[in-house]
């Protein structure tokens, strides 16, 4: 019966509708309808793990994520539209912050065009520092990750029959939630996601000595799946 009536509240608790003005914490996005969420199970759902290739064909995973706050996007080196505009405003933003930047990951969509070479390239082309990961992977991981783990269909191809162009970049903390979303083609939101990295950098110093627990509690999990 407590275990039953602990599952509901949590459930009452996910379905609350909730305001961005009641708190003054980054929140979490934790579901494929990407609403800003600030209840207990949102803050113990984290990414999936991972592992693929960057531009060094070095094997990376999700342990990558440990460290701190990391800015992630989705792209594809043969795109000529969207990609080089988010790239290059993304890029504006870690060289402004210098050593206060957080780590960025950008993990290509389109794996099979994409190796370690092609991303070694991009990196040169558009002048990305070494510690910029450029990731790609098997076309099945690469796509089960970016569908679960940051809620974005990469199977749909746009209508010039490419890739689609996503156009997101995601804030990820050093506990692998998800806890912001940005249009990486507007400026105005390169300044939000500069503040929200100063913001989650300032939440995680406490804990910066602590210990990250990778277990996920099953009461959670259940909540969102029923």
């Amino acid at each position: 019966m407590a275990a039953g009536a602990g599952a509901l509240s949590l459930w009452a608790d996910w379905r609350r509708p909730d305001s961005v003005l009641a708190h003054d914490t980054l929140p979490f996005y934790a579901s494929a309808d990407l609403r800003p969420r600030w209840d207990r199970v949102s803050s113990v759902l984290r990414v999936n793990d991972f592992e693929f290739t960057d531009h060094r064909n070095a094997a990376v995973d999700e342990r990558v994520l440990d460290d701190g706050p990391t800015v992630v996007n989705l792209f594809f080196a043969g795109c000529v539209s969207v990609c080089p505009v988010s790239m290059d405003l993304l890029r504006t933003l870690q060289a402004g912050l210098g050593a206060q930047a957080p780590r960025f990951m950008s993990l290509t969509v389109s794996p099979l065009t994409d190796d370690a070479r092609a991303l070694a390239d991009y990196r040169g082309k558009f002048g990305l520092p070494q510690e910029w990961l450029l990731l790609t992977g098997h076309p099945q991981a690469v796509e089960a990750w970016a569908r679960h783990s940051l809620y974005s269909d990469i199977t749909k191809l746009g209508a010039d029959g490419l890739p689609p162009h996503t156009e997101r970049a995601f804030l990820i903390d050093r506990r692998h939630r998800v806890r912001g979303l940005y249009d990486a083609r507007s400026p105005h939101e390169m300044v939000r996601l500069r503040y929200d990295i100063a913001r989650l950098k300032q939440e995680e110093a406490p804990a910066a000595d602590q210990s990250i627990s990778r277990s996920s509690p099953s009461a959670a999990t259940a909540v969102v799946r029923r």
